[in-house]
C-alpha cells in the first residue's frame, strides 16, 4: 500500500529493550525477594545465643548446712531415703553426730550384730534405747557396753530376754552412766543392782519398776554407791519394802524424787 493510504495502514514495531539501568533494577528486586523468602535464623547472633544457666545444686552446699538439714530427719529417713541417694549423702548420714543419740526401740530388725556394727563405727554413742527389741541378747548389749564406754543413758524397757549380765556390763564397761531405765525386765536381780551402786557413782535417775527380783538388799547398795540420785522409779515391786523409802531419803545428798505403787 502507499503512503497515502491514511493513519490505518501504519505498522506497529515492538517495543524498545529496557534500559540497562532499568534491568539492573529489575536484577535487584528479584534478589531481594528471594532473599524474603528465606527462613529466619533459629539463634540470632548475640546474647540470644547463650545457654540458660543449669539449676543450683544442692551439693555445692557446705557440709555444715547439709548436716543441718539432715539432722531434722529421722532415723529411718537418713538410713532408708538419704544415704540411698549417693556416695556423699551416705557418709553425711553416718556422720557421728547422728549416732551419739540412737532410738531404737520396737525394732525387731535390731540384733546383736546390728549393735555391733553399729558400736563399731560410732564409739561415741552418749544414749541408747532398745525398748521392745526382744531380738537383743546379753551378748549384743555386753559388746555395746565395752565399745561405748561414754554412754551416759541406757534404756531397755520390756526386754525379758536380758538379764543381770547385760546390766553388769553397761555398769562396769560405763562409770559416767546417769541414767539407768531398764523396767519390766523379769531376769534383773540384786546382783545386777550391786554392780551399779559400786561402779557408777554419777548415777541421777534409775527405774525398775516391775522388776520382780528385786530386793531390799540391791536398794540398799544403790542408795550406799550412788549419792547424786535425783530419781528411782519402783513400780511394783514387792521384795522392796516401803522402809528402804525412807532410808533412801536420808542417804541421798541431792532432792530425791520417789515413785513406788
Amino acid at each position: 500500500a502507499g503512503s497515502g493510504g491514511g493513519g490505518g495502514g501504519r505498522s506497529l514495531s515492538p517495543p524498545p529493550p529496557p534500559a540497562e539501568d532499568e534491568r539492573e533494577k529489575e536484577g535487584v528486586k528479584e534478589r531481594s525477594g528471594e532473599a524474603s523468602c528465606e527462613e529466619p535464623l533459629e539463634h540470632p547472633p548475640g546474647d540470644g545465643c547463650r545457654e540458660p544457666p543449669p539449676p543450683p545444686d544442692i551439693n555445692q552446699l557446705p557440709p555444715s548446712i547439709l548436716l543441718k538439714i539432715f539432722s531434722n530427719l529421722s532415723l529411718n529417713e537418713r538410713c532408708l531415703s538419704a544415704s540411698l541417694v549417693c556416695k556423699y549423702w551416705r557418709d553425711l548420714c553416718l556422720d557421728f553426730q547422728f549416732w551419739k543419740q540412737l532410738d531404737l526401740s520396737s525394732r525387731q530388725q535390731v540384733t546383736d550384730e546390728l549393735l555391733e556394727k553399729i558400736a563399731s563405727r560410732s564409739q561415741n554413742i552418749t544414749e541408747i534405747n532398745i525398748s521392745d527389741c526382744r531380738n537383743v541378747s546379753d551378748t549384743g548389749v555386753c559388746i555395746l557396753a565395752c565399745k561405748c564406754p561414754g554412754l551416759l543413758r541406757y534404756t531397755a524397757y520390756r526386754c525379758k530376754q536380758l538379764s543381770d549380765a547385760s546390766i553388769m556390763a553397761v555398769a562396769s564397761q560405763c562409770p559416767l552412766l546417769q541414767k539407768v531405765h531398764v523396767g519390766n525386765q523379769d531376769r534383773l536381780t540384786d546382783e545386777g543392782l550391786k554392780q551399779l551402786g559400786s561402779k557408777c557413782k554419777e548415777l541421777k535417775d534409775i527405774h525398775f519398776g516391775q522388776c520382780y527380783k528385786i530386793s531390799d538388799e540391791g536398794m540398799i547398795i544403790i542408795a550406799k554407791g550412788c549419792l547424786k540420785l535425783q530419781r528411782i522409779y519402783m513400780q511394783e515391786n514387792k521384795l522392796v519394802s516401803i522402809c528402804q523409802v525412807f532410808f533412801l531419803m536420808a542417804l541421798s545428798l541431792s532432792k530425791l524424787s520417789l515413785a513406788f505403787c
